[in-house]
């Protein structure tokens, strides 16, 4: 499970640790990790980089136990052996960048991905203008911010370049690939990355939320205020154990 980046992580960490906690219970094994420089993992976040985003997938990966030739994750169409790698919001960069690289067909969870890198910077940044002078919360005029601090975190200028340059049509799964879709609302970067893909032999289906209950990401009043939608979480644990 690799969750989002930055400040967001921290906000949906209770959701991906319920739903690690929700597949468990259902027999299913299931990990969550640190990305390095954020965390508990080693590195500050300066040292954070997208391909260094990429390979600590490939060194969560490296973790788990080898996975029985005689196993495979199971959905609708032909079985693909190996792991099933999940990504909520942001994660999804990283993760299409680890598995594009991939040689063999991959089985992705994109949750409510973001795949337009140039909007989602342009939303952080959005969001950091307003905790600084719109919400009200300093007694006193803010420091001036650095180009590169967002939302408590200091970056690298390469990172944010790199994130910002990213668009989903960078990325085309191997054949034989399989992404199931998880969204409470479709946008057009959305239906573009599918289209794409479908047309390079990829497989993709949808798990489609309750819109209403989609969490307001974006309030900078709520900004502190935990993400975790509970029923969106238990639907996709027991979407995800009916599939194994």
């Amino acid at each position: 499970m690799c969750a989002p980046l930055l400040q967001e992580g921290i906000r949906c960490q209770r959701a991906l640790w319920s739903l690690a906690q929700a597949m468990a219970a259902q027999g299913l094994d299931a990990l969550r990790f640190d990305w390095y420089g954020s965390g508990d993992s080693r590195g500050g976040s300066l040292a954070m980089s997208l391909p260094g985003l990429a390979s600590d997938i490939q060194a969560a990966r490296e973790c788990l136990p080898p996975v029985d030739a005689g196993l495979s994750v199971r959905l609708s169409g032909p079985r693909l052996p190996g792991t099933r790698l999940l990504g909520l919001r942001s994660a999804a960069l990283p993760l299409l960048l680890h598995a594009g690289a991939s040689s063999t067909p991959v089985d992705l969870v994109l949750w409510a991905p973001a795949l337009d890198g140039e909007s989602l910077v342009s939303a952080w940044r959005e969001q950091h203008r307003r905790q600084l002078h719109v919400t009200g919360r300093f007694p006193k005029p803010p420091l001036p911010a650095g180009d590169n601090e967002l939302l408590g975190f200091v970056l690298d200028a390469g990172l944010l370049q790199a994130l910002q340059a990213w668009k989903c049509d960078q990325v085309t799964l191997p054949a034989g690939s399989r992404i199931m879709l998880v969204q409470w609302r479709a946008t057009a970067s959305t239906e573009e990355f599918v289209h794409r893909q479908r047309a390079a032999g990829v497989t993709v289906e949808y798990l489609q939320l309750d819109a209403g209950d989609e969490p307001d990401w974006d309030n900078p009043d709520h900004f502190e205020t935990q993400i975790f939608p509970r029923r969106a979480v238990n639907r996709l644990a027991s979407h995800l154990a009916e599939m194994a």
